[in-house]
């Protein structure tokens, strides 16, 4: 690879724009958090975001990262994960890194890795990515369908911690080695900066800001482009098992191997374990599981979908889409519930959104909108509220029976109910808080050219309800609620001067973030949300904003 010819097609405006326009598509459709703010001010002003960058990086050597931000969405009912909010000019760069890279690098990833390919066709000019249900993970389900057929034994194992544990080091060492780039050249060394994430952490509970911290090791969890990265820091562990003709996949960190004996798979296990650890990794074994029964192999194999969105109509809809392409022996989710049952766990409130949200093979809901029931309202909210693993989808579900044409009249103004009481729950966790406003005042397109937000189907009152909160938003330490405050005020009419006074007197001091979100908020046209009386009633199908 000719590393002056990268560097110069990496700072092009050609490269930038496309990277551009893979972050504005990842971080509002696929990205667990986004500052709607940001998306608007560099969706109003591209080319002078992209003038910039072409001159920030003109010197790579003095290209400097801009803060990033540590935020807590919930991992399970006790702990919470993670993640780091980069700001969308170094995940632009981050991106653009990652396009130039596989321009060489793509074709040579076998194909027994799955996920974070990229896209192509048509697909290719508006996401970095493939989509995984009609890609990758359909793929690795109708792989693992296969071996079954000709293998008795399977193993399924994971990386501990893979992410947090990605040595800097050897992944620039890999990307060098692959690419045969200098190690002192330019590129590589605007890679190792950009690696190098400066982290400002600001703690939701105790409302403490520290940092920033540098990042000496880690990719961050949060954005789109991480994945394929980490495919890269991974290609010499894929490359060594395919040469022992291991039957071998792996979908992210998710790993599975096959064979006819027992000796056999532990053999390839070794070989995995003994390639992870020069990479500084190692396999999780309270996760590492065989089967030698077609029972227990069918336990063990990945179900139609197990996506971690569930945070739209598409995400649910993913398993059809799977089903057209997989062979079953892989069954569709197919737990019901009724009224009287009680949700005893949070793997029953997790299956009571599966249940809700559940399409067949055909893509139709197996409860359909006009099916939507009151004490389904009742479910979710108490999903909410009690099981914040599951939360995700269970504020989908809510917002979507609030707002959807076909669901019984009663049972929506339940729903909006349920989520304004929600919305008002300061012991509820921010981030379930934030996924229910952040779905109410989306953009959304639906069949026709015309843009709603689900709030537009609440009455006036209800909408001055969820309006009041915005002084109680702003004071929480959690940024989701600062940032989507903001983003609501600027929705219904508030200019920049006024949410800058809110700011001063309800927000912390020394709050990046913010200060960012009002700077953005002052580059863009002032929008004004649409008045309920004059909204589209949305369709069962609304279709995302990109």
């Amino acid at each position: 690879m000719d590393h002056q010819h990268a560097l110069n097609r990496l700072r092009s405006r050609e490269v930038l724009t496309a990277a551009l326009n893979y972050v504005l598509f990842d971080r509002s459709n696929g990205d667990y958090f986004f500052d709607p703010l940001e998306i608007e001010n560099a969706r109003a002003n591209s080319a002078t975001l992209i003038d910039e960058l072409v001159q920030e990086l003109s010197d790579p050597d003095r290209f400097e990262p801009r803060p990033a931000f540590a935020y807590f969405p919930p991992k399970n009912d006790l702990c919470d994960r993670r993640m780091i909010y980069i700001p969308i000019k170094d995940l632009t760069v981050r991106y653009a890194l990652a396009l130039v890279f596989s321009e060489q690098i793509e074709s040579e990833i076998h194909p027994q890795c799955f996920a974070n390919r990229r896209a192509t066709g048509t697909a290719a000019s508006i996401r970095f990515i493939e989509d995984f249900s009609t890609g990758g993970w359909a793929r690795f389900c109708q792989w693992q369908a296969e071996r079954c057929a000709d293998n008795s034994v399977l193993l399924r194992t994971d990386i501990s911690s893979f992410y947090d544990s990605i040595s800097h080091e050897y992944l620039v060492d890999s990307v060098c080695r692959h690419l045969m780039l200098p190690r002192d050249c330019a590129l590589v060394r605007l890679f190792q900066r950009i690696l190098r994430v400066p982290v400002i952490y600001y703690s939701p509970s105790t409302g403490q800001i520290e940092g920033p911290a540098i990042t000496h090791q880690g990719l961050p969890i949060g954005d789109g482009v991480e994945g394929y990265l980490a495919n890269l820091y991974l290609k010499d562990v894929d490359d060594a098992m395919v040469r022992v003709q291991a039957p071998y996949g792996r979908y992210v960190d998710d790993i599975r191997l096959f064979g006819n004996s027992r000796q056999e798979v532990l053999q390839n296990l070794r070989i995995l374990q003994e390639q992870l650890l020069r990479k500084g990794l190692n396999l999780n074994s309270s996760k590492t599981e065989i089967a030698e029964d077609e029972p227990s192999r069918s336990d063990l194999m990945s179900r139609l979908y197990q996506g971690s969105g569930y945070g739209e109509e598409e995400d649910e809809q993913a398993g059809s889409v799977i089903v057209g392409r997989v062979d079953v022996p892989f069954e569709q989710f197919a737990r019901t519930f009724t009224e009287g049952q009680a949700l005893e766990s949070g793997g029953d409130a997790k299956d009571f959104c599966k249940f809700l949200g559940a399409h067949d093979a055909n893509g139709q809901p197996v409860v359909s909108l006009i099916a939507r029931q009151t004490w389904h309202v009742g479910r979710l909210r108490e999903v909410v509220s009690r099981w914040r693993g599951p939360t995700k989808h269970a504020a989908w579900l809510l917002a979507q029976t609030a707002a959807y044409r076909g669901v019984p009249p009663a049972v929506q103004q339940g729903a909006r109910e349920a989520i304004i009481e929600l919305l008002s729950d300061d012991s509820l966790s921010p981030y379930s808080r934030y996924r229910l406003l952040h779905h109410l005042i989306k953009p959304r397109r639906g069949r026709g050219p015309s843009v709603f937000r689900f709030i537009d189907q609440f009455s006036q009152a209800e909408r001055q309800r969820i309006e009041a909160l915005a002084p109680k938003y702003l004071a929480a330490p959690a940024l989701e609620l600062n940032l989507i405050a903001l983003c609501h005020l600027r929705i219904i009419g508030r200019s920049v001067s006024e949410m800058r006074k809110m700011v001063a007197q309800h927000c912390r001091q020394g709050c990046e973030p913010v200060r960012n979100a009002l700077e953005a908020a002052s580059k863009v046209p002032h929008t004004q949300m649409p008045s309920a009386s004059t909204s589209i009633e949305p369709d069962a199908i609304p279709e995302p904003t990109s």
